[in-house]
């Protein structure tokens, strides 16, 4: 049965925390949800008390296990994950659960209820999903942040930040159903997403993601330091800056980017990017070029790092 898939080590005792989810795979652009949970879960260092098993949710030949080498000579797989974590905050009156998953390729239904039953075991007194879109945005300037939100205190929230409400229609991800599963037992809710640039797919994008925490730290009532993503994030739009100086019909494209006004209600990115007055570029050669610039200067081994995209 699916509630057998839920592996509980330690059943923590929380006050009306707040879950937070983020899942890697097709929701995750730029692994700007990921590497936002990544880095919530080292600031705060948050603790592992439970798991959800993936053989009822996973088609390994499209989401493969991956090897590992444990030692010369011992090897060992890392299956899909979907793992629990937790932290008691200190100096406020709510905790967090953050959730750290991969977009399941099965049985949905199945696994927001067991997601949303142990949020219900745990109290939890409120939602918020993240995610992360490939956008015709520019790297530079204000990142574009989009959402939802079910009460009028969180709205308010994200007016501040001004977070753009989502007109999305099309297919839909793992965050919709946790969203549709929430409002049907009347739980609080709201989703995240961070629009990455589209000709920057080459590199993780901490810029999106330090735009995302800083809405988190709000909503979430924590104090994390959020110097290094800003480092990094300026650190990237230097290294697209300097490619884009080699590359004129990137750096003409980008300056439309930078000067294109917010959509009308009902016209879409492409509409938009069908009145720019020159071509788009080539996004494998833009993505070949940025490669080569930034590989120069990534530190290997660096756990700290914003973890490489998956797209």
């Amino acid at each position: 049965m699916a509630s057998d898939a839920l592996k509980i080590q330690e059943f923590p005792s929380l006050r009306k925390p707040i879950l937070v989810a983020a899942f890697a795979g097709w929701p995750d652009a730029a692994e700007v949800a990921s590497g936002t949970a990544r880095f919530l879960t080292r600031k705060l260092r948050a603790s592992r008390f439970a798991e959800i098993d993936p053989e009822e949710f996973y088609v390994f030949t499209e989401t493969r296990p991956n090897t590992v080498i444990l030692a010369p000579g011992q090897r060992a797989l890392e299956w899909p994950s979907n793992e629990f974590l937790s932290w008691s905050n200190p100096n406020g009156e709510r905790d967090v659960v953050i959730l750290q998953g991969r977009e399941p390729n099965l049985n949905w239904h199945e696994y927001v209820e067991i997601v949303l039953g142990l949020a219900e075991r745990l109290g939890v007194s409120q939602v918020v999903v993240l995610g992360g879109t490939y956008d015709a945005v520019s790297h530079r300037g204000q990142v574009s942040l989009s959402g939802q939100a079910s009460t009028p205190e969180l709205q308010e929230t994200f007016d501040g930040f001004g977070i753009t409400s989502s007109s999305y229609e099309g297919p839909s991800s793992v965050q919709s159903a946790l969203l549709e599963g929430c409002r049907e037992r009347n739980l609080q809710a709201a989703s995240l997403w961070g629009h990455a640039p589209h000709y920057v797919r080459a590199a993780p994008n901490p810029k999106v993601s330090h735009a995302m925490l800083r809405v988190l730290r709000v909503l979430l009532g924590v104090e994390i330091d959020l110097t290094e993503l800003e480092v990094a994030g300026e650190a990237l739009e230097a290294k697209v800056d300097a490619a884009m100086r080699e590359n004129p019909e990137l750096r003409d494209y980008v300056e439309q980017l930078d000067v294109m006004i917010e959509p009308e209600p009902e016209q879409t990115v492409e509409d938009m990017l069908a009145d720019l007055p020159i071509s788009r570029p080539d996004p494998a050669e833009v993505m070949r070029e940025l490669e080569e610039l930034l590989k120069l200067s990534r530190p290997d081994g660096d756990a700290d790092s914003p973890p490489a995209p998956q797209h």
